[in-house]
Protein backbone atom coordinates (compact mmCIF):
# COMPACT_ATOMS: atom_id res chain seq x y z
CA UNK A 1 0.00 0.00 0.00
CA UNK A 2 1.25 3.14 -0.71
CA UNK A 3 0.79 6.18 1.11
CA UNK A 4 1.38 9.74 0.91
CA UNK A 5 0.88 12.74 3.57
CA UNK A 6 1.32 16.66 3.00
CA UNK A 7 1.84 19.28 5.11
CA UNK A 8 0.57 23.09 3.83
CA UNK A 9 0.37 25.90 6.72
CA UNK A 10 -2.50 28.45 5.97
CA UNK A 11 -2.80 30.45 8.82
CA UNK A 12 -3.70 28.06 11.56
CA UNK A 13 -4.51 25.18 9.33
CA UNK A 14 -3.02 22.06 8.79
CA UNK A 15 -4.26 18.98 6.65
CA UNK A 16 -3.09 15.38 6.21
CA UNK A 17 -4.04 12.79 3.54
CA UNK A 18 -3.31 9.39 3.44
CA UNK A 19 -4.77 6.96 0.16
CA UNK A 20 -3.73 3.35 -1.79
CA UNK A 21 -3.79 3.11 -4.95
CA UNK A 22 -7.26 1.92 -5.30
CA UNK A 23 -8.88 3.52 -2.77
CA UNK A 24 -10.60 6.68 -2.12
CA UNK A 25 -8.48 9.34 0.18
CA UNK A 26 -9.28 11.56 2.15
CA UNK A 27 -8.02 15.25 3.53
CA UNK A 28 -8.81 16.38 7.01
CA UNK A 29 -8.57 20.35 7.90
CA UNK A 30 -8.88 21.46 11.17
CA UNK A 31 -10.01 25.17 12.16
CA UNK A 32 -9.74 25.91 15.66
CA UNK A 33 -11.73 28.26 17.81
CA UNK A 34 -9.22 31.09 17.12
CA UNK A 35 -9.38 31.04 13.53
CA UNK A 36 -13.44 30.72 13.85
CA UNK A 37 -13.41 33.67 15.79
CA UNK A 38 -11.10 35.68 14.19
CA UNK A 39 -14.05 35.12 10.72
CA UNK A 40 -16.52 36.34 12.74
CA UNK A 41 -15.39 39.16 14.59
CA UNK A 42 -14.39 40.27 11.08
CA UNK A 43 -18.02 40.40 9.82
CA UNK A 44 -19.11 43.91 8.32
CA UNK A 45 -22.23 45.87 10.76
CA UNK A 46 -25.60 44.25 8.74
CA UNK A 47 -28.03 47.45 8.36
CA UNK A 48 -31.42 46.92 8.80
CA UNK A 49 -34.34 49.62 8.12
CA UNK A 50 -37.89 50.31 8.31
CA UNK A 51 -39.39 53.87 7.30
CA UNK A 52 -40.51 55.96 9.57
CA UNK A 53 -40.30 53.28 11.95
CA UNK A 54 -37.36 51.79 13.04
CA UNK A 55 -33.43 51.72 11.97
CA UNK A 56 -30.35 50.10 13.24
CA UNK A 57 -27.29 48.18 12.98
CA UNK A 58 -26.43 44.58 14.14
CA UNK A 59 -22.77 44.58 14.75
CA UNK A 60 -20.10 43.62 17.53
CA UNK A 61 -20.11 39.67 16.14
CA UNK A 62 -17.92 37.33 18.35
CA UNK A 63 -17.43 33.77 18.94
CA UNK A 64 -18.72 32.87 22.20
CA UNK A 65 -18.52 28.99 22.13
CA UNK A 66 -18.64 25.64 20.56
CA UNK A 67 -21.43 23.49 21.36
CA UNK A 68 -20.15 19.96 19.89
CA UNK A 69 -23.41 17.61 21.43
CA UNK A 70 -25.49 20.23 19.58
CA UNK A 71 -23.41 20.44 16.82
CA UNK A 72 -23.46 24.64 16.78
CA UNK A 73 -21.49 27.27 16.77
CA UNK A 74 -22.38 29.96 19.50
CA UNK A 75 -22.35 33.68 18.10
CA UNK A 76 -23.03 36.71 19.57
CA UNK A 77 -24.17 40.33 18.16
CA UNK A 78 -25.57 43.57 18.82
CA UNK A 79 -28.56 45.09 18.12
CA UNK A 80 -28.57 49.18 17.94
CA UNK A 81 -31.02 51.66 16.88
CA UNK A 82 -33.68 54.22 16.49
CA UNK A 83 -37.36 53.82 16.92
CA UNK A 84 -40.34 56.21 16.64
CA UNK A 85 -42.00 56.17 19.88
CA UNK A 86 -45.72 55.89 19.23
CA UNK A 87 -45.91 58.18 22.22
CA UNK A 88 -44.14 60.91 23.42
CA UNK A 89 -43.71 62.33 27.10
CA UNK A 90 -41.59 63.12 29.80
CA UNK A 91 -40.91 59.29 30.83
CA UNK A 92 -40.30 58.35 27.13
CA UNK A 93 -37.61 60.77 26.98
CA UNK A 94 -35.84 59.83 29.91
CA UNK A 95 -36.00 56.44 29.01
CA UNK A 96 -34.33 56.48 25.66
CA UNK A 97 -33.48 59.89 24.64
CA UNK A 98 -29.90 61.20 23.45
CA UNK A 99 -29.25 64.51 22.25
CA UNK A 100 -28.33 62.60 18.65
CA UNK A 101 -31.48 61.28 18.50
CA UNK A 102 -34.31 63.29 16.44
CA UNK A 103 -37.17 64.23 17.52
CA UNK A 104 -39.99 61.62 18.06
CA UNK A 105 -37.16 59.18 18.02
CA UNK A 106 -36.11 56.67 20.69
CA UNK A 107 -32.20 54.38 20.59
CA UNK A 108 -32.09 51.04 21.85
CA UNK A 109 -29.73 48.43 22.06
CA UNK A 110 -29.60 44.47 23.16
CA UNK A 111 -27.63 41.89 22.74
CA UNK A 112 -28.33 38.44 20.91
CA UNK A 113 -26.79 35.05 20.46
CA UNK A 114 -27.18 33.45 17.21
CA UNK A 115 -26.61 29.60 16.35
CA UNK A 116 -24.43 28.30 13.25
CA UNK A 117 -24.54 24.96 12.21
CA UNK A 118 -22.36 23.67 9.56
CA UNK A 119 -22.82 20.66 7.70
CA UNK A 120 -22.18 19.24 4.26
CA UNK A 121 -24.49 19.49 1.56
CA UNK A 122 -24.47 18.12 -2.34
CA UNK A 123 -20.43 18.18 -1.81
CA UNK A 124 -19.91 22.07 -0.27
CA UNK A 125 -21.06 23.43 3.08
CA UNK A 126 -23.93 24.15 3.77
CA UNK A 127 -25.24 26.69 6.80
CA UNK A 128 -28.52 26.89 9.01
CA UNK A 129 -28.53 29.93 11.44
CA UNK A 130 -31.25 30.46 14.58
CA UNK A 131 -31.43 33.39 16.24
CA UNK A 132 -32.10 32.84 20.18
CA UNK A 133 -35.46 34.57 20.59
CA UNK A 134 -35.81 37.60 22.22
CA UNK A 135 -38.02 38.33 24.38
CA UNK A 136 -39.51 41.46 26.09
CA UNK A 137 -39.74 40.62 29.73
CA UNK A 138 -35.92 39.63 29.92
CA UNK A 139 -34.33 42.61 28.86
CA UNK A 140 -33.24 45.03 31.68
CA UNK A 141 -32.59 48.64 32.33
CA UNK A 142 -34.15 51.27 30.23
CA UNK A 143 -34.08 49.16 27.09
CA UNK A 144 -36.48 46.52 29.06
CA UNK A 145 -38.64 49.45 29.93
CA UNK A 146 -39.31 50.78 26.39
CA UNK A 147 -39.81 47.26 24.83
CA UNK A 148 -42.66 46.54 27.43
CA UNK A 149 -43.98 49.80 26.34
CA UNK A 150 -43.64 49.39 22.99
CA UNK A 151 -45.37 45.92 23.34
CA UNK A 152 -46.08 44.62 19.60
CA UNK A 153 -44.36 47.26 18.02
CA UNK A 154 -40.75 45.76 19.59
CA UNK A 155 -41.92 41.85 18.65
CA UNK A 156 -41.96 43.38 15.21
CA UNK A 157 -38.92 44.99 15.21
CA UNK A 158 -37.14 41.96 16.63
CA UNK A 159 -38.89 39.30 14.75
CA UNK A 160 -36.60 39.02 11.54
CA UNK A 161 -33.62 38.16 14.38
CA UNK A 162 -35.55 35.76 16.88
CA UNK A 163 -38.41 33.70 14.28
CA UNK A 164 -34.74 31.81 12.88
CA UNK A 165 -35.17 33.21 9.86
CA UNK A 166 -32.43 36.60 10.37
CA UNK A 167 -31.72 36.91 6.69
CA UNK A 168 -29.64 39.61 6.33
CA UNK A 169 -27.25 37.86 8.99
CA UNK A 170 -27.43 34.57 7.53
CA UNK A 171 -26.36 35.68 4.52
CA UNK A 172 -23.41 37.81 5.59
CA UNK A 173 -22.48 34.78 8.10
CA UNK A 174 -22.78 32.24 5.08
CA UNK A 175 -20.88 34.06 2.97
CA UNK A 176 -18.07 34.96 4.91
CA UNK A 177 -17.59 31.47 6.27
CA UNK A 178 -18.41 29.87 3.25
CA UNK A 179 -15.62 32.28 1.36
CA UNK A 180 -12.99 31.19 3.58
CA UNK A 181 -14.03 27.28 3.17
CA UNK A 182 -13.91 27.85 -0.52
CA UNK A 183 -9.94 27.83 -0.22
CA UNK A 184 -9.93 23.96 0.68
CA UNK A 185 -12.08 23.01 -2.38
CA UNK A 186 -8.76 21.98 -4.09
CA UNK A 187 -8.66 19.27 -1.50
CA UNK A 188 -11.71 17.54 -2.25
CA UNK A 189 -16.00 17.67 -1.78
CA UNK A 190 -16.73 18.47 1.65
CA UNK A 191 -18.43 14.77 3.07
CA UNK A 192 -18.53 15.43 6.87
CA UNK A 193 -17.60 17.81 10.17
CA UNK A 194 -16.81 16.84 13.98
CA UNK A 195 -17.61 19.31 15.96
CA UNK A 196 -15.27 19.61 19.58
CA UNK A 197 -15.31 22.59 22.15
CA UNK A 198 -11.86 23.66 20.65
CA UNK A 199 -12.27 23.53 16.90
CA UNK A 200 -14.09 22.10 13.78
CA UNK A 201 -12.89 19.06 11.72
CA UNK A 202 -13.76 19.12 8.38
CA UNK A 203 -13.62 16.05 6.22
CA UNK A 204 -12.63 16.00 2.27
CA UNK A 205 -13.59 12.97 -0.28
CA UNK A 206 -10.53 13.33 -2.61
CA UNK A 207 -11.02 11.31 -5.96
CA UNK A 208 -10.12 7.34 -6.31
CA UNK A 209 -8.94 8.13 -9.64
CA UNK A 210 -4.95 7.28 -9.15
CA UNK A 211 -2.98 10.22 -11.44
CA UNK A 212 -0.33 8.63 -13.55
CA UNK A 213 1.76 12.00 -14.49
CA UNK A 214 1.17 14.79 -16.90
CA UNK A 215 0.00 14.00 -20.70
CA UNK A 216 1.83 17.30 -21.81
CA UNK A 217 1.94 21.29 -20.96
CA UNK A 218 -0.93 23.14 -23.00
CA UNK A 219 -3.14 26.69 -22.49
CA UNK A 220 -6.08 26.91 -20.23
CA UNK A 221 -7.22 29.97 -22.37
CA UNK A 222 -7.39 30.57 -25.94
CA UNK A 223 -4.26 31.64 -27.28
CA UNK A 224 -3.02 32.54 -30.76
CA UNK A 225 -2.06 29.64 -32.92
CA UNK A 226 -4.64 27.16 -30.74
CA UNK A 227 -7.21 25.16 -30.97
CA UNK A 228 -10.38 23.75 -28.15
CA UNK A 229 -9.59 20.17 -27.51
CA UNK A 230 -13.38 19.38 -26.65
CA UNK A 231 -14.15 16.82 -23.94
CA UNK A 232 -16.50 13.90 -24.88
CA UNK A 233 -18.36 11.10 -22.88
CA UNK A 234 -20.14 8.38 -23.22
CA UNK A 235 -23.58 7.92 -21.51
CA UNK A 236 -23.07 3.95 -21.88
CA UNK A 237 -19.57 3.14 -20.20
CA UNK A 238 -18.93 6.55 -19.21
CA UNK A 239 -16.01 6.67 -21.15
CA UNK A 240 -14.04 10.05 -21.96
CA UNK A 241 -12.56 10.98 -25.32
CA UNK A 242 -11.18 14.15 -26.74
CA UNK A 243 -10.83 15.79 -29.84
CA UNK A 244 -10.35 18.93 -31.63
CA UNK A 245 -13.49 18.80 -34.46
CA UNK A 246 -16.55 20.33 -32.58
CA UNK A 247 -18.85 17.29 -33.12
CA UNK A 248 -18.16 14.03 -31.65
CA UNK A 249 -16.33 11.97 -34.13
CA UNK A 250 -17.16 7.81 -32.83
CA UNK A 251 -20.51 7.42 -31.33
CA UNK A 252 -23.71 9.38 -32.25
CA UNK A 253 -25.01 9.87 -28.24
CA UNK A 254 -21.72 10.72 -26.85
CA UNK A 255 -22.38 13.70 -24.74
CA UNK A 256 -20.06 17.08 -25.21
CA UNK A 257 -18.72 18.13 -21.49
CA UNK A 258 -16.90 21.57 -22.86
CA UNK A 259 -13.34 22.47 -23.98
CA UNK A 260 -10.89 20.49 -21.84
CA UNK A 261 -8.16 22.88 -22.98
CA UNK A 262 -6.52 24.78 -25.99
CA UNK A 263 -3.73 22.89 -28.22
CA UNK A 264 -2.18 22.73 -31.19
CA UNK A 265 -3.71 21.50 -34.09
CA UNK A 266 -0.41 21.39 -35.90
CA UNK A 267 3.49 21.03 -35.61
CA UNK A 268 5.42 23.80 -33.92
CA UNK A 269 8.95 23.93 -32.18
CA UNK A 270 9.10 22.02 -28.68
CA UNK A 271 5.55 20.73 -29.63
CA UNK A 272 5.20 16.90 -29.99
CA UNK A 273 1.69 14.73 -31.07
CA UNK A 274 -0.50 13.47 -28.65
CA UNK A 275 -1.28 10.28 -29.96
CA UNK A 276 -4.86 8.99 -29.14
CA UNK A 277 -5.11 4.82 -28.66
CA UNK A 278 -8.66 3.06 -28.07
CA UNK A 279 -9.65 -0.36 -27.01
CA UNK A 280 -13.34 -0.19 -27.06
CA UNK A 281 -13.53 0.69 -23.38
CA UNK A 282 -11.06 3.35 -22.95
CA UNK A 283 -9.33 6.07 -24.48
CA UNK A 284 -5.53 6.35 -24.00
CA UNK A 285 -4.07 9.52 -24.58
CA UNK A 286 -0.26 9.95 -24.62
CA UNK A 287 3.22 11.05 -26.40
CA UNK A 288 5.08 7.98 -26.95
CA UNK A 289 4.59 6.59 -30.73
CA UNK A 290 4.34 3.18 -29.23
CA UNK A 291 1.27 3.90 -26.81
CA UNK A 292 3.69 2.97 -23.89
CA UNK A 293 3.29 -0.68 -25.17
CA UNK A 294 -0.41 0.06 -25.26
CA UNK A 295 -0.80 -2.19 -27.93
CA UNK A 296 -0.24 -5.23 -25.47
CA UNK A 297 -3.54 -4.30 -24.20
CA UNK A 298 -5.60 -4.20 -27.48
CA UNK A 299 -5.09 -0.89 -27.77
CA UNK A 300 -5.16 0.34 -31.21
CA UNK A 301 -3.50 3.70 -32.73
CA UNK A 302 -6.49 6.17 -33.68
CA UNK A 303 -3.61 8.51 -34.75
CA UNK A 304 -2.52 12.08 -33.69
CA UNK A 305 -5.12 13.97 -31.70
CA UNK A 306 -3.14 17.09 -31.50
CA UNK A 307 0.30 18.65 -30.71
CA UNK A 308 1.24 19.55 -26.99
CA UNK A 309 4.84 20.46 -25.48
CA UNK A 310 6.33 18.04 -23.46
CA UNK A 311 7.70 20.05 -21.21
CA UNK A 312 6.24 23.59 -19.59
CA UNK A 313 6.79 27.00 -21.74
CA UNK A 314 5.49 30.45 -20.56
CA UNK A 315 1.85 30.61 -20.19
CA UNK A 316 1.27 26.57 -20.36
CA UNK A 317 -0.32 24.33 -17.43
CA UNK A 318 -0.23 20.65 -17.12
CA UNK A 319 -2.72 18.74 -18.49
CA UNK A 320 -3.25 15.85 -16.11
CA UNK A 321 -3.55 12.15 -16.64
CA UNK A 322 -5.45 9.86 -14.30
CA UNK A 323 -6.69 6.55 -14.57
CA UNK A 324 -9.71 4.71 -13.14
CA UNK A 325 -8.96 1.28 -11.63
CA UNK A 326 -12.90 0.15 -11.30
CA UNK A 327 -14.00 0.98 -14.96
CA UNK A 328 -10.27 0.44 -16.82
CA UNK A 329 -10.51 4.43 -18.02
CA UNK A 330 -8.35 6.98 -18.35
CA UNK A 331 -9.49 10.47 -17.84
CA UNK A 332 -7.50 13.61 -18.42
CA UNK A 333 -8.66 17.51 -16.74
CA UNK A 334 -6.24 20.44 -15.65
CA UNK A 335 -7.74 20.00 -12.34
CA UNK A 336 -4.83 18.19 -10.03
CA UNK A 337 -7.47 15.97 -8.59
CA UNK A 338 -9.27 14.54 -11.38
CA UNK A 339 -12.23 17.42 -10.63
CA UNK A 340 -12.58 14.84 -7.44
CA UNK A 341 -14.26 12.21 -10.40
CA UNK A 342 -16.13 9.49 -8.28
Amino acid sequence: MAAWRRWAALGVLTWVAAAAPEARASADVRLDRDFIAGIIEKLPPVAFDRPNQYRGFVHHFHLIGIEPKARQLVVGCRIDGEFRAPVNGPLSDRIARSPRTPEGWRKFGFDIRARVNVEPGNGAPRFQIAIDEVKRRDLDGATGLVARALGQLFDELITQFANGRATQLSERLNAEIARRIAIFREYGVFVGIEYSASELLLHFDLTRLRAEGVAGYVFATEQPGTVPFYRWVHPADRSHFYTIRPNAPDRPRAVGEGVACYVMDHRVPDAVPLYQWSNGNDHLYTSALDGERAARLGYRLRGVACFVFRDPIPGTVPLYRFFDPRRRQHFYTLHPHAEFLK
